[in-house]
């Protein structure tokens, strides 16, 4: 694997992680990404920068491979026949200086069987006899697609009868722009010229301008080949190729592949993160949303609203009748042997925290995730990752509670402990003076003319004062006082109002409150979003910048090799195996 590509395959999936860590991606993002294949073929030797090329003998059951591979050999290497090994093995023929690596997990190592040569002439090739790919052994095909990745050159044998088996062919139009491609008819000696000049017409159909393709005749026992049998073509072309540095081009156009894969892999993880003007209207949705939900909590909170008010100021006059008992004296004076009974001191005392906490109940709790509901419905149509999205802004949702009984009861402590406006306060305050005042200097008064008069009637200077005078002295204290009092009295303001009033501003003073923190938790999303795109998009870059270094495709041995387009496979290929 060259040093690019290993590089921009450890950033592409260290962004996949990040991003799905984030809750960005799912799993079938990931699964996109674990496809892209890692192996390359020179993942099989000791020394990547001087391995030779790597060509495999393809096919189905039958047709030919190991008797193919045994004809190159000179000698039975590969077994053949209906119980060979190879159905089950891959059997590598390389050159004895050839060093070769531990093979990655997946390719056992107990199901290969390498066989060693001194044929100077082919040091520069690994010959490769792979399982049948018809096998109906889900071991054995999960073991040929295990090696594909790991191979430069496919030769695809086929037989006169066998040439249209489909699953052959499904292979061949997946995986064909990865390697390059030699196409052998085997068993030519049971065949006829237009069965060759039907094969390459599927290959052009398949994308293959000029397909090489060979007739041979490989049989064991060996017999002698008829006069058109093109088997040393085959190892002609490889020849050729590798006299046009065959083994670097082929090795970057499987890089190339699976660059092509990753930078696909990226692109389908993008629409996850949105576009900016996806994330302006989705912005926009969630202002309607969340100012529909806050008219629907300011409405119906009302009810609880006013019965927490209705509350407050209950337990307000069951603390203040005791103190008026005392003073009118009704508790002694009526009923002495049986006295009000005392209210509990939790039922004398305004609650505020209780009442601030029945404001936001369970309900109103519902209407903020019914809210959440409504735009993780609007992120699904516009095809953004959901749950980054929410979680964010359940973290709000969970502290609405708190925010909302904290700011109702601040509220409401404030107007308790200062109640009514800044005039009806400066009025009271006058009244409050009154109260003390006007008593105090209307009983100076009275007692300056009691004393007076009682003064003058000792030196018969006048009459005495008698009862009458002093009780009508007393009752004008009495109203000096009591003027002044059911005045403060009337300006002083309800429990109830007061408490109605602190609340519903605690109210929408929480909402604003998760207005902004709504909004900051949804900006948070966004930024994450933008920068995991703009890393999305400067991966995308990197990775297009270097799978499109061209090929020497240009070069007549390597160009011929290679799919130059992708096109569908005619419908008679899928007829079945068999057909000719």
């Amino acid at each position: 694997m060259s040093n690019d590509f290993a590089w921009l395959f450890r950033e592409t999936e260290d962004w996949f992680e990040r991003a799905a860590a984030a809750g960005w991606l799912t799993d079938v993002e990931l699964r996109r990404l674990r496809a892209v294949e890692r192996g390359t073929p020179a993942d099989l030797f000791a020394n990547p920068q001087t391995r030779p090329l790597v060509v495999a003998l393809f096919g189905g059951s039958g047709v030919g491979k190991s008797s193919m591979l045994n004809r190159l050999a000179g000698e039975p290497i590969a077994r053949t026949g209906v119980q060979r090994p190879t159905s089950t093995e891959v059997t590598i023929y390389v050159h004895e200086s050839v060093g070769l690596a531990d093979l990655p997990p997946e390719l056992p190592v107990q199901r290969v069987q390498v066989r060693r040569h001194r044929n100077d002439e082919r040091r520069d090739v690994l010959w490769l006899d792979a399982p049948d790919i018809d096998t109906t052994r889900e071991e054995n095909r999960k073991l040929v697609f295990a090696w594909l990745p790991h191979i430069d050159l496919l030769i695809y044998v086929v037989s006169p009868e066998r040439y249209r088996d489909d699953v052959g062919w499904r292979v061949l139009l997946e995986r064909g722009h990865k390697h390059a491609w030699i196409f052998a008819l085997n068993r030519w000696d049971e065949g006829d010229p237009a069965q060759r000049d039907d094969l390459g017409r599927m290959l052009r159909d398949a994308g293959f301008e000029s397909p090489v393709t060979f007739c041979t005749c490989c049989r064991e026992p060996a017999r002698d080949p008829p006069i058109s049998d093109q088997f040393h073509g085959i190892e002609a072309a490889i020849r050729e190729l590798l006299v046009e540095h065959g083994v670097r081009e082929l090795e970057r156009l499987g890089h190339r592949a699976r660059l092509m894969e990753l930078r696909g892999a990226l692109a389908a993880a993008r629409p996850r993160f949105g576009e900016p003007d996806a994330w302006r209207n989705l912005a926009a949705a969630w202002a309607r949303h969340e100012q529909l939900k806050s008219r629907e909590l300011l409405t119906g909170a009302e009810w609880s609203i006013r019965n927490s008010a209705r509350r407050l100021a209950a337990q307000e006059s069951a603390r203040a009748a005791p103190l008026l008992q005392r003073v009118v004296g009704l508790a002694s004076a009526a009923r002495p042997a049986e006295a009000a009974p005392a209210l509990p001191a939790q039922e004398t005392r305004l609650d505020v925290d209780a009442a601030a906490a029945e404001v936001w109940d369970d309900w109103t709790q519902g209407k903020l995730s019914e809210c959440l509901d409504l735009f993780e419905i609007e992120l699904s149509r516009a095809g953004v990752a959901t749950m980054p999205v929410r979680s964010r802004l359940e973290e709000v949702v969970g502290t609405a509670r708190e925010t909302a009984q904290h700011a109702c009861a601040d509220r409401l402590r404030a107007a308790l402990a200062r109640p009514g406006g800044t005039l009806r306060r400066a009025a009271r305050r006058v009244t409050g003076f009154l109260m003390a005042f006007l008593p105090l200097t209307g009983a100076g008064l009275v007692l300056y003319n009691l004393i007076g008069g009682f003064v003058r009637g000792a030196f018969g200077g006048g009459p005495t004062p008698d009862l009458g005078a002093a009780a009508s002295g007393a009752l004008l204290v009495a109203l000096l006082w009591l003027i002044p009092f059911l005045l403060d009295r009337w300006l002083r303001p309800s429990i109830d109002a007061i408490s109605q009033r602190a609340l519903r501003l605690g109210l929408q003073s929480a909402l604003q409150r998760l207005h902004g923190e709504f909004g900051t938790a949804l900006q948070t999303a966004i930024d994450e979003a933008d920068a995991l795109r703009d890393e999305n998009r400067e991966l995308e870059a990197k990775i297009s910048a270097a799978a499109l270094r061209p090929i020497s495709a240009g070069k007549a041995a390597i160009g011929r090799l290679l799919m130059t387009s992708s096109r569908r496979a005619p419908a008679a290929v899928y007829k079945g195996a068999g057909e000719s």
